[in-house]
C-alpha cells in the first residue's frame, strides 16, 4: 500500500528529474526557424500597416487590439459577433476572426492578421521581441548549448498547479526554475527537438483515449470502457450514435469526438451545438434553431447509450452542492465554495465538480507511469536513485540510459539511449499500461490501459 502524500512526493521528484534531463535541441534548426519566423512577422506586420493606413488609420500596431478593433469594426464595418468577457469589447481572437470570414465574406486584412498572429507568436515565444519589455526569457534564451549543433532545453513540469488537477509546465515564480510552457508547442517548433545522441531517436508514448476510459471507469459504465479500451472508439460510437459508418477526419467524425469529450463532462446541448457548427463544421441544418433541436436529441441519445455517464455527472454535482468540494479516486480534494445552485457562477463550480475527478486522475496515471518507469529502469541498469539523479545533474547530455524528457497531458516523451533504448521503451510502455503504484493507492482501478507509441527522428514528426 501507499498513501497519497508519499505518492505526490514521488511524482514531484520524478517530474523534477524530467526537468533535469532536458530535451535535445537541434541548434541549426532552431536558428533557421528563428530567422524565418522573425522575417515573416516583420513582412506581415508591414503589410497589415499598409492595409490599415489605406483604410484611414493614422497609426497602426498589429499587436494592439484597440487598433485591430478600429480597423475591423469601424473601418471595414464587420458586425460584432462576440464581446470579451472582461471588458465587453468586440472580440478579435482567432475563432472570432475565422467566424467573421466564414459568415461575412473575404477580407485581405483579416486573412493577413490571422497569418501574422500565428507567426508573431512563434517569433516572440522563441526569439523574443526587441521592442518589448521582456517579463521572462524567450525559449531561445533558455536553451543551454552543449555543442555547436546541440543544446538542451529543460521542460519543468510542476505538480498540483493547474486547477483541473492536471499539471502545468513553464515557470518563473520565485524559487522555481525558469521555463516556458511546453504543452502547446506548434508542430513546426517541435521539429527542433531531437535525441541528444547522434543517430538515435525519440519515442512519443501516448495513452489512447485516456480521459474517456477514465470517465467510463468512474461512471462504472462498462459499455463506454469497452468502446474505448477494446472496441472501435469514436468510429464505433459514431455507428451507434448516428446510425451510419463514419470515417476518421470527416466532419461527422469530428462531431462525434466533440460529443463524447463534451458530454462525459456534462456539456449542455447549446454549447455542443456551437461546437458542431463552428469547430467540427457539422450542421444538421442551415437553420441554427433546427440544428440546436437536433443536437438536443443527440445529447439525450448519447446519455441513454451510456447511462453511467449521466449518473456520474448527477452524483458529482450533488457532492459539490452538499459538501462544497469534490474528491477524486485517490483522495485528492478540490474545494469548490459556492452560495447555492442559483448563485452567480455556479455553472462553473458545477463544471469543475464533474471535470476534476477525471482530469486529476489522468494526471495520477501519467505520474505513476513516470515513477514506475524510473524504479524499473534503475533496477534494469543496476543504478541507484542517487546515481541517476547525479548523472542528470552533472551530465544531462549523456545519461546512462533513456530519460523521459517531457510530459504533455497524456503523452510521455523518451530520449532513446543508443545502447538500451529499445529495452527502455519496453519498460516505459509496460509501466504506462499497468500503473502499478497508482493501483496500490486505488486497488479498485483494475484496467490495463492502451498506449500508442511512435519512434521518430524529431518530436515534430509524431502525429
Amino acid at each position: 500500500m501507499i498513501d497519497l502524500i508519499t505518492f505526490t512526493h514521488q511524482i514531484a521528484m520524478s517530474l523534477h528529474r524530467v526537468g533535469l534531463a532536458g530535451a535535445g535541441v537541434d541548434i541549426p534548426m532552431y536558428q533557421q526557424l528563428k530567422q524565418q519566423w522573425s522575417q515573416d512577422a516583420a513582412r506581415l506586420h508591414d503589410k497589415l500597416m499598409k492595409l490599415a493606413l489605406r483604410k484611414g488609420m493614422k497609426q497602426f500596431v498589429a499587436t494592439n487590439d484597440s487598433h485591430i478593433r478600429e480597423v475591423i469594426y469601424d473601418k471595414l464595418k464587420f458586425p460584432v459577433l462576440v464581446k470579451t468577457k472582461k471588458d465587453g469589447l468586440p472580440a478579435v481572437d482567432k475563432p472570432t476572426l475565422k467566424r467573421l470570414l466564414k459568415e461575412h465574406g473575404k477580407s485581405e486584412f483579416i486573412d493577413t492578421l490571422i497569418e501574422f498572429n500565428a507567426v508573431d507568436k512563434l517569433s516572440s515565444t522563441w526569439a523574443g521581441r526587441e521592442d518589448s519589455k521582456k517579463k521572462r526569457k524567450s525559449i531561445g534564451e533558455l536553451i543551454v548549448p552543449v555543442s555547436d549543433v546541440l543544446g538542451l532545453l529543460h521542460f519543468w513540469v510542476f505538480p498540483l498547479r493547474a486547477r483541473t488537477g492536471r499539471r502545468a509546465s513553464g515557470g518563473g515564480e520565485e524559487g522555481d526554475p525558469e521555463g516556458r510552457n511546453a504543452q502547446n508547442w506548434h508542430p513546426k517548433a517541435r521539429k527542433m527537438i531531437r535525441s541528444r545522441w547522434k543517430k538515435s531517436k525519440i519515442a512519443v508514448a501516448d495513452f489512447s483515449k485516456l480521459e474517456v476510459v477514465l470517465s467510463g471507469w468512474r461512471a462504472q459504465d462498462a459499455k463506454l470502457i469497452d468502446y474505448f479500451l477494446h472496441g472501435k472508439g469514436y468510429i464505433g460510437v459514431a455507428k451507434e450514435l448516428w446510425g451510419q459508418d463514419v470515417k476518421d477526419g470527416t466532419p461527422l467524425y469530428k462531431a462525434t469526438k466533440e460529443a463524447v469529450l463534451g458530454l462525459i463532462y456534462g456539456m449542455s446541448a447549446w454549447t455542443l451545438a456551437e461546437r458542431f457548427w463552428f469547430k467540427a463544421e457539422y450542421r444538421y441544418s442551415e437553420d441554427y434553431q433546427e440544428h440546436y433541436k437536433q443536437t438536443m436529441r443527440l445529447r439525450k441519445r448519447f446519455l441513454r447509450m451510456f447511462p453511467g455517464v449521466k449518473r456520474n455527472i448527477n452524483r458529482s454535482i450533488r457532492e459539490v452542492i452538499e459538501t462544497q468540494q469534490i474528491i477524486s479516486a485517490t483522495g485528492r480534494i478540490r474545494h469548490l465554495p459556492h452560495h447555492g445552485v442559483d448563485s452567480a457562477g455556479f455553472w462553473h463550480v458545477k463544471n469543475q465538480g464533474v471535470n476534476f475527478p477525471i482530469q486529476s486522475y489522468a494526471s495520477e496515471v501519467t505520474g505513476s507511469s513516470i515513477v514506475d518507469y524510473e524504479e524499473a529502469l534503475l533496477k534494469e541498469h543496476n543504478l541507484s536513485y542517487i546515481d541517476w539523479h547525479t548523472a542528470l545533474l552533472e551530465h544531462p547530455e549523456d545519461p546512462p540510459c533513456s530519460p523521459v524528457f517531457n510530459e504533455v497531458h497524456d503523452e510521455l516523451d523518451l530520449d532513446l539511449h543508443p545502447k538500451s533504448g529499445k529495452r527502455d521503451l519496453e519498460i516505459l510502455v509496460d509501466c504506462m499500461r499497468n500503473v502499478r503504484t497508482l493501483k496500490k493507492l486505488v486497488p479498485s482501478f483494475d484496467l490495463t490501459l492502451n498506449v500508442d507509441v511512435q519512434v521518430v527522428d524529431t518530436w515534430g514528426d509524431a502525429k
